[in-house]
């Protein structure tokens, strides 16, 4: 038996309050959680900028076809990006879709 976890690549990220993820037909829910990874530091020419989400886990919210809002895990505000480098689109950066919603299909 295999499984198979949800993995997203952006497109683009704005540097907001709180900063909305596009992803083209995504299928998100309001209220999923994902776990930004390969979010990887400029000037490198694998860079993807955002590298400040690396690692962090977030509720998303505002949930629309191509789009989504990041609010923390935590504190259950909204993330401030405002700080945070310019996003490149390279399409190394992922969002991994956790916690207890997480779907699984059996491909087997």
């Amino acid at each position: 038996m295999t499984f198979l976890d949800r993995h997203y690549t952006p497109t683009d990220i704005t540097a907001a309050k709180p900063p909305v993820v596009t992803i083209v037909d995504h299928g998100l829910q309001n209220g999923q959680r994902l776990r930004a990874t390969m979010f990887i530091r400029t000037p490198i020419a694998s860079a993807t900028g955002m590298e400040q989400l690396n690692g962090e886990d977030f509720v998303i919210q505002q949930v629309t076809a191509n789009t989504f809002e990041l609010w923390d895990e935590v504190s259950g505000l909204p993330v401030d990006g405002r700080d945070y480098t310019p996003f490149v689109n390279n399409g190394l950066a992922k969002f991994t879709l956790t916690g207890p919603t997480l779907p699984y299909e059996n491909i087997a």
